[in-house]
C-alpha cells in the first residue's frame, strides 16, 4: 500500500495563515470604519464655531483605542507574513496571533485570556512549524465559540496550554505529524490541548 503524502510544514502554515487572516480580515475593516467615523465627526464637530471640545472627546478616545488594536493588529499579521528568525520565541508568536484572532472571539461575547510565563522562550523547533502548530490550536479553539484560557509556562520545555469549553479540541492530522517530526507534544484533555516545545540549545529533528 502506497505511504500517505503529507505536505510539507511551509505548505500548511501557508493555509493556516490564509485561514487566520480571513477570519481576521473582518475586524480589520470594521476597525478602520470605526476609526474613519469618529474622526470624521471629530472634524466636522470640531469645525463648527460654536462647538465645544468636550462633545468631541468621546470620539476621539474612542478612534485612538481602536487605532490602537489596529496598530497591534498590523503588527502581528505584518510579522507573520515575514519568514521567521530562528530560534522562535514561543511568548511573543502567542500575542502576534491572539492579537489577530481575540477580536474575532469578541464578536461573538467571547475573548482569548494569555497568561504568560518570564523570561525567555526560545525554542529550537523551525519557525514556521511552531506558528503553524499554535496557529492550529487557536481556530480549533476559536471553533468552538467560548472564551479561550492560554497559558504559557517555561521549563525544561516551552508548554502552550489552550482552554476552550469541554469538548477536544483537536489540530488536523497534517499539523500533528508535522508537529511529531519537530519533536513537538500534542496532548489532549477533554477542552484543553497542551503544546510542548522542546527549548533551543539541542539539535531539531524536524526538516520538512
Amino acid at each position: 500500500m502506497k505511504a500517505a503524502q503529507h505536505r510539507t510544514t511551509d505548505e500548511l502554515w501557508l493555509d493556516t495563515l490564509e485561514e487566520v487572516c480571513a477570519r481576521a480580515a473582518h475586524e480589520v475593516k470594521g476597525v478602520l470604519n470605526g476609526v474613519s467615523v469618529n474622526l470624521e465627526v471629530v472634524r466636522s464637530r470640531s469645525a463648527r464655531s460654536n462647538g465645544e471640545a468636550s462633545s468631541v472627546r468621546p470620539f476621539a478616545e474612542s478612534a485612538s483605542g481602536q487605532f490602537e488594536r489596529l496598530s497591534d493588529m498590523s503588527e502581528a499579521l505584518l510579522t507573520l507574513c515575514r519568514a521567521p528568525r530562528d530560534p522562535v520565541e514561543i511568548s511573543p508568536t502567542v500575542q502576534q496571533l491572539v492579537a489577530l484572532l481575540d477580536p474575532v472571539a469578541r464578536v461573538d461575547g467571547h475573548a482569548i485570556d494569555v497568561s504568560e510565563a518570564s523570561g525567555a522562550g526560545a525554542v529550537r523547533a523551525r519557525g514556521n512549524v511552531v506558528r503553524l502548530v499554535l496557529a492550529s490550536a487557536f481556530l480549533a479553539a476559536l471553533d468552538r465559540k467560548v472564551d479561550i484560557r492560554c497559558d504559557v509556562e517555561l521549563g525544561k520545555e516551552a508548554v502552550v496550554r489552550i482552554t476552550a469549553g469541554d469538548d477536544s479540541i483537536k489540530v488536523p492530522s497534517d499539523v500533528s505529524y508535522a508537529a511529531a517530526r519537530a519533536s513537538i507534544r500534542i496532548e489532549n484533555d477533554g477542552g484543553r490541548i497542551s503544546l510542548a516545545f522542546p527549548r533551543a540549545g539541542r539539535r531539531a529533528h524536524e526538516t520538512a
